[in-house]
């Protein structure tokens, strides 16, 4: 009878998170854009709009903060909608199950198990 081997699952490596395999990230950080998360990309693309707009109007800080926290619920369901969305168990935005920091572990290839490039935590 021959035996099956299986892969193990990645849990124990440095570059498992999610099921998803992050070595490309780890070796060149922030290097990949597409491994971003579109939403907080779009929102911060729309606060960075914003600051330009109230320093070219002169705002004072404290009335660019009342200003942004007035129109943050609606450019948040401007930009906010992700079709891959899965509430998580975290009180930080954007509690996504997929969202890890500013990375969408959905842009990451399956962790296959063990493979040669498994490391230690």
């Amino acid at each position: 009878m021959k035996a099956v081997v299986t892969p193990l699952p990645g849990i124990g490596c440095r570059h498992y998170q999610g099921g998803r395999c992050l070595l490309e990230e780890h070796r060149n950080p922030g290097f990949y854009v597409v491994h971003r998360c579109r939403v907080l990309e779009r929102l911060g693309r729309a606060f960075d709009d914003f600051l330009l707009r109230a320093d070219n109007l002169s705002l004072s800080e404290e009335r660019a903060a009342r200003l942004w926290e007035a129109r943050f619920p609606a450019t948040l369901a401007r930009e906010g909608d992700c079709r891959d969305y899965l509430p998580g168990d975290t009180q930080t935005f954007p509690d996504c199950r997929h969202a890890s920091g500013d990375l969408c572990l959905l842009a990451f290839p399956v962790c296959p198990g063990r493979c040669a490039r498994y490391g230690r935590p």
